[in-house]
């Protein structure tokens, strides 16, 4: 048997036999194995090399996104810590699960742990906890609301909150929580408050102006029906006392009397009411029969200046949810800056005042005065309802303005326009109410 080749090797070279072919051949197998394991060192190295690449890109990427992360959280939590008004978010069993300073400060807590993990209903005045409680169900269902409600706070007062609540979802749109933004507007609805009122005692100012301007057309118009009460009373006295048979003409007598005298009463109810001191509240009332009452009441002034007022009321014309005060105040005012406008020399056609009502096609009721007196000029239509504009001489340019806050707190709207060939037509425009008058 052949000794190993290994041992040949070896007994090779020591005995000196192997040639010089040999050892370059031995040779250049050692410097491709030494070349092969350096390419393979370079080869994993290469490989090493990118993959650390790839992991530090990644890791540089993670990192950047979760640093987004903390900044916009940051800015989240800055937005919502700066906020003046309440921030909070609640379960929908109304547990509150955060809210940022100013809403804690607004409770009179100290500090959030006396405010968080409690319920929203330990706040809200009693009577208003059915009202939020359908709000919640309905934000938890995906819709926006808002409510006001009166907040008991630590302090033991109640203040008047308006609170504006949305759906806070995560990414896949799941609701988590309802995100509310609650704000005091105590001070704003006082404030508002404190505007009606003066608005109401500056129209009652003006109401009475108006009836101390117009005093003598209405002692006038109260001499007429008491005038004549007197003369029936006197025939029906002379009829009875000499002629009893005929007792026919003395009823006649006292029935013109009885008509007379609710003619008189009615001014004097007219009057009385446009004066008085009542608060205004709103209520369903007839535009037509409002027409017909301020007619009857202008009429004496509208005389005086030889003007006509002439009514044209659109049969069924609605019913509309307002004070009655106000509405006639508007109306009177409206007739009465027309009856002054036909007394102008510069007045052309017939000297009456148009008074129309109507319904419009968007359910709305409208009422319009229209005059054939000198009109306004184009640079003064714009100024019309500005506070203190007027053109009248001794005018004190209030009454225009007052109207226009009235109808604009009905939801309607007060305007102007000049008529095709003489004069201007003011008009408004207000709600039509779905509540119907008894008959």
């Amino acid at each position: 048997m052949d000794p190993e080749p290994s041992h040949q090797l070896a007994a090779w070279l020591a005995g000196g036999q192997i040639t010089a072919s040999v050892w370059v051949l031995i040779s250049l197998v050692l410097l491709m194995v030494v070349a092969g394991l350096l390419v393979l060192s370079v080869i994993l190295w290469r490989q090493l090399l990118s993959t650390q690449g790839r992991l530090w890109k990644e890791w540089s990427a993670r990192a950047e996104v979760e640093r987004a992360l903390s900044d916009k959280e940051q800015r989240l939590q800055t937005i919502f810590e700066s906020q003046l008004e309440c921030v909070k978010l609640h379960d929908a069993n109304g547990t509150i699960l955060t809210m940022n300073q100013a809403g804690i400060a607004r409770l009179g807590a100290r500090c959030a742990a006396q405010v968080v993990g409690t319920s929203v209903y330990s706040f809200i005045a009693p009577e208003h906890h059915e009202r939020y409680q359908t709000l919640s169900a309905s934000v938890f269902q995906g819709n926006s609301d808002s409510m006001e409600f009166r907040l008991c706070c630590a302090a033991g007062n109640q203040r008047l909150f308006e609170t504006h609540v949305v759906p806070m979802r995560d990414s896949s749109g799941t609701i988590l929580a309802a995100l509310a933004l609650t704000r005091d507007i105590t001070d704003r609805r006082n404030a508002e408050e404190r505007a009606q009122r003066h608005l109401s005692d500056l129209a009652r100012v003006a109401r009475i102006t108006s009836m101390g301007e117009m005093a003598s057309g209405l002692a006038h118009e109260l001499n007429q029906p008491l005038a004549a009460i007197v003369n029936y009373a006197s025939a029906a006295l002379r009829v009875m006392r000499t002629s009893p048979e005929k007792m026919a003409s003395a009823i006649d007598s006292l029935e013109a009397i009885t008509e007379e005298g609710q003619r008189a009463g009615q001014i004097i109810r007219n009057v009385r009411d446009l004066v008085s001191r009542t608060e205004p509240t709103k209520a369903p009332v007839d535009v037509n029969e409002i027409v017909r009452m301020m007619v009857l009441l202008a009429k004496p002034e509208a005389a005086r200046h030889g003007v006509a007022i002439r009514m044209q009321l659109g049969a069924g014309t609605g019913v509309v949810h307002a004070s009655k005060i106000e509405l006639e105040q508007v109306v009177f005012n409206l007739l009465r800056n027309a009856v002054e406008a036909m007394g102008y020399p510069e007045s052309i056609g017939q000297p009456a005042v148009i008074i129309s009502t109507r319904r419009t096609p968007v359910g709305s009721v409208e009422v319009e005065v229209e005059d054939c007196g000198p009109g306004i000029a184009d640079d003064d239509i714009d100024q019309v309802f500005d506070p203190f504009f007027t053109t009248k001489v001794d005018g004190m340019g209030m009454g225009l303005s007052i109207s226009r806050s009235i109808i604009e707190a009905h939801d309607g709207r007060l305007y102007v326009r000049p008529n095709a060939d003489k004069g201007v037509t003011f008009g408004f425009t207000l709600p039509q109410s779905e509540v119907r008058l008894a008959a």
